[in-house]
């Protein structure tokens, strides 16, 4: 199984190719056919080599064993302009991956306004979301539902980063927004686990859903703000393959101040098989990892969260 951890800085290259049609006056005769201009524009961010496992910084891409980052194949990240409130997806060119470098690219004829007067933003992964051209605010959801996809120990579309570019420098130095709840299950006791949960005490208090992320360029941080709404949820469920193999889970949940946690594995009918109560109030962290034990679903008892 494949190592993983996060990290803040996350290397990637991409390019733009903004299309526009010559056009002339009626009065004026054309004597070349009309050509194309294309412009071309590059994205780059860099990867901390000084960033360790230990660190617990985020990032959504693999780590392999040797820890050296890699990009999926599917990857895709969906980018603003400050002067408009659509988004473009540009999506990763499988044979740029090179390490922590890649590129990504449209496959169709961007729009015209997709040339910025001052910074473009950017969502990682690509996912349904808004932008306020006044605010500068990217809103999106964190998933309550995640699921587990083969070979991973995480939701992809979960780990969400953000990041601000400026027009010139053109740097993007993404920054992650979730804080991850890491489960160790040492014995799924024949695949009997299906589900592992994640409950807060307090029903007031935002694990998943509504969010709202401004990346600035200045400092290179984000202000973020979790939105009670009816879309709030104090509840995260990640659905795992079954597997008797000892492995890490990590739930995704979004910054912000929780009174205390009640963890539960559940089988394919969500029926609690096993559950671990914290009454400790924790502050989550964006890019923070935060143990909750590791488990053995065959034992009657359940170790206490460190």
């Amino acid at each position: 199984m494949k190592a993983f951890k996060f990290l803040s800085n996350t290397a990637l290259v991409f390019s733009l190719v903004l299309l526009a049609s010559c056009s002339s006056d009626n009065d004026i005769e054309e004597t070349n056919e009309a050509k194309t201009i294309a412009k071309k524009i590059e994205f780059k961010a860099v990867i901390n080599s000084n960033d360790t496992e230990a660190s617990s910084k985020v990032t959504r891409a693999t780590l392999e064993d040797d820890y050296t980052v890699s990009w999926d194949e599917n990857d895709a990240i969906s980018v603003y302009c400050d002067n408009k409130e659509q988004s473009v997806e540009f999506g990763i060119t499988p044979s740029s991956i090179d390490g922590s470098t890649a590129s990504f690219t449209n496959e169709d004829v961007l729009p015209l306004w997709f040339d910025p007067n001052n910074y473009y933003y950017a969502l990682y992964p690509h996912a349904s979301a808004t932008f306020s051209t006044q605010l500068k605010m990217i809103t999106s959801v964190m998933p309550t539902n995640q699921t587990v996809s083969y070979g991973r120990t995480y939701d992809k579309k979960a780990l969400f980063m953000t990041a601000c570019a400026d027009k010139d420098e053109r740097i993007f130095n993404f920054k992650n927004i979730p804080a991850l709840v890491k489960v160790t299950v040492s014995n799924n006791g024949d695949g009997k686990v299906q589900y592992i949960e994640i409950v807060a005490k307090n029903t007031a208090d935002i694990l998943s859903g509504n969010f709202e992320v401004t990346p600035s360029y200045e400092n290179q941080q984000f202000i973020f703000r979790a939105i009670s709404s009816a879309a709030k949820r104090h509840t995260v469920k990640l659905q795992i393959s079954p597997s008797d193999e000892s492995q890490d889970f990590y739930l995704a949940v979004l910054p912000g101040r929780v009174g205390g946690l009640t963890l539960q594995f559940e089988d394919k009918d969500s029926k609690v098989l096993a559950s671990h109560e914290s009454k400790k109030s924790v502050e989550f962290k964006s890019s923070k990892i935060y143990p909750f034990g590791n488990y053995d679903i065959n034992k009657e008892t359940t170790p206490e969260v460190k």
